[in-house]
């Protein structure tokens, strides 16, 4: 936790309630609401320090669309933020007899008179704030609800866009509950957004702060958001009905000033040390895949007999003529797991999607406790792999020699799950004939073993799969894939090697993506857990030599990959597992579901990242300073 200092004060003959909070070149600026039984109205403090405020006598105006003075009794949670030209302010009216509750955004130059550019209907949002975005000429406002969601304007007046839902909140963190929007403003690093994650109970209430920062040259992408508070401590808040509220805070040049107000107007003032993305958890896991900004691609459809609770984990290939599949597990209300299919001639939108499933394996086996869970009857709390109770699960696939092969987990019960290989011409699949030949299973039986991963091309003139990496590669040879049913490869348990030490990856999990040949090698991505945080699958990469795959060349010292979306944190929260990846037009493209729920792509520069994995260094995927 970074050194920070708290003080509590009490507004001296104000007598008004603080407001919002906003930072200008020689101080903080506080906008103070006074009452009487039948009006409102506002006005300025003004403070060198962020903690000791002198009040303005002069009164604040805001003056609506009809050019009518604002009913500020009728108006709450008010945000301000600066601009080049002046200052854009944000606040909720209420509903009345005839209208709806209103997001109202006004700007002005002065911070005294204001004039009401825009207003929209509220929704479930309670909190807003909008920052100019110079590199894009625009205004981005970001506002709460059961997502934090982002639209722009060029205006203020009109917001063409559809609302984007950015991030929400994640299970098994310090922000699990409800956030409310605290601020936004622009920094050297990105836009950087603060929300509330306070948690009341009793008497007490934990007030916690976190962050996100969005890159500026793409305000919808995340390039860091806090794992931890970015300050947090425990107040009394004597009783329920007389809460502390989130207030706003003011970034000045070497430190951010946090606000909390409570009941009757005293301010709780935090300072602590500016806020960038190399934040110390952001070291541990810097910026290096980008997620495609539409994510998820797939999701599950409500109503489906077959893909209604999941649609994760695709497998992926691209064939002679660019086209991109996508082979993807989906689980039904069944609670089976089948294979899907979409196609994409782009790598990251979905042009073609079918209605049925194009693989799954014969039924033939009983749930786990029956009569417990009752015909086609699917419940997620008590599954037993992934998300199902059988079938074909997190199908891996390669092309060569103008056939398909796919590996995929043959679960039929713990007492039967195995790994399968089936195949199908290239010429019947791209028809859409599914003939897939018959399964043989290629793992032991009493064995449980995942993720083996056949290599996209001979190796010295024989087929090969990687079974095992860690504590070191294992490769099996054949020259007949039909070779493995009677092969009996043994492998080593996934769930039973020692842990790694001094590393990132503490636990490994086994193989992600089939092989990806690259200029230094190898590519193989791999799923690890961390020892501080077991629960969360996050992705790394390492590199085998291209004529012998059992030697490790190099090894990304940082997760590529880790979940800090909230379609990573729905399903299963914590989960990023990637089982396909290709190279197109220079850049690498992991296709791996979410939370086991959903189907996502991240891509990066493929030159960037060997040149991270021979150096070590992530300097080449810091933004660079505005």
């Amino acid at each position: 936790m970074k050194k920070t200092t708290t003080k509590t004060t009490k507004l001296k003959n104000s007598g008004g309630m603080p407001i919002a909070v906003v930072a200008v070149a020689d101080g903080v600026i506080l906008l103070q609401k006074k009452e009487s039984k039948t009006s409102s109205t506002l006005f300025l403090s003004w403070s060198k320090n962020g903690v000791d405020f002198i009040v303005d006598p002069g009164k604040v105006i805001i003056k609506t669309l009809s050019k009518k003075s604002e009913a500020i009794k009728s108006c709450y949670n008010f945000s301000i933020s600066k601009t080049p030209n002046g200052f854009v302010m944000t606040y909720f009216r209420k509903a009345g007899l005839r209208t709806k509750e209103k997001l109202v955004v006004a700007r002005s130059k002065d911070l005294y008179k204001w004039e009401v550019k825009s207003e929209m209907i509220a929704n479930d949002s309670k909190h807003a704030t909008v920052v100019y975005d110079k590199q894009k000429d625009k205004f981005e406002m970001y506002r709460d609800g059961l997502f934090i969601r982002n639209q722009a304007s060029i205006s203020l007046s009109v917001w063409k866009e559809k609302p984007s839902l950015m991030f929400t909140s994640r299970v098994g963190y310090f922000d699990s509950e409800n956030l409310t929007i605290i601020g936004g403003t622009i920094t050297t690093e990105g836009i950087l957004l603060i929300y509330d994650a306070s948690v009341e109970q009793g008497s007490k209430t934990l007030l916690q702060m976190g962050a996100v920062v969005f890159d500026l040259n793409n305000p919808k992408r995340i390039i860091w958001r806090s794992h931890l508070p970015v300050w947090q401590g425990v107040v009394d808040s004597v009783d329920k009905t007389r809460p502390i509220k989130p207030l706003g805070f003011a970034a000045l040049p070497s430190v951010l000033v946090l606000y909390w107000v409570t009941h009757d107007g005293t301010l709780i003032v935090t300072r602590i040390p500016a806020l960038f993305k190399e934040a110390e958890d952001a070291r541990h896991h810097p910026k290096i895949m980008d997620r495609h900004e539409g994510n998820p691609i797939i999701e599950p459809i409500r109503g489906s007999v077959w893909e209604s609770e999941g649609t994760f984990n695709p497998a992926v290939i691209e064939d002679d003529e660019g086209n991109i599949h996508v082979l993807y597990r989906a689980v039904g209300g069944d609670g089976i797991s089948r294979v899907g299919y979409a196609l994409s001639k782009d790598g990251v939108s979905i042009a073609k999607r079918l209605p049925h499933p194009i693989f799954e394996i014969a039924r033939d086996y009983k749930v786990q406790n029956p009569e417990d869970i009752g015909p086609m009857s699917y419940n997620p709390y008590i599954y037993t792999s992934g998300g199902s109770w059988g079938g074909a699960e997190d199908p891996r696939a390669v092309l060569i020699d103008n056939k398909v092969y796919m590996i995929y987990m043959s679960f039929e019960g713990w007492g039967n799950a195995r790994l399968a290989l089936t195949s199908i011409s290239l010429e019947d699949f791209k028809a859409g004939r599914w003939v897939w030949k018959k399964p043989i299973k290629i793992s032991p039986p009493d064995q449980y073993y995942k993720n083996w991963l056949m290599f996209p091309e001979k190796i010295n003139g024989k087929f090969a799969i990687i079974h095992s990496i860690e504590p070191n590669v294992l490769v099996e040879y054949f020259d007949n894939p039909e070779d493995l049913e009677s092969k009996n490869i043994v492998s080593r348990h996934p769930y039973l090697q020692k842990e790694r030490t001094g590393t990132w990856d503490t636990k490994m999990r086994g193989p992600g993506a089939p092989p990806v040949r690259t200029d230094l090698g190898w590519l193989i991505l791999y799923h690890a857990t961390e020892k501080h945080e077991p629960h969360k699958y996050r992705l790394g990469a390492m590199i085998l030599d291209i004529n012998d795959p059992t030697k490790v060349l190099y090894r990304s010292e940082h997760p590529i990959l880790s979940p800090d979306m909230h379609y990573e944190n729905d399903g299963k929260p914590g989960v990023v597992y990637a089982c396909g990846a290709l190279i197109r037009n220079g850049d690498l493209h992991v296709y791996y579901g979410g939370g086991d729920k959903v189907v996502c792509v991240a891509t990066t520069p493929i030159k960037k990242l060997l040149k991270y994995l021979e150096t070590g260094s992530t300097k080449l995927y810091q933004l660079k300073k505005v």
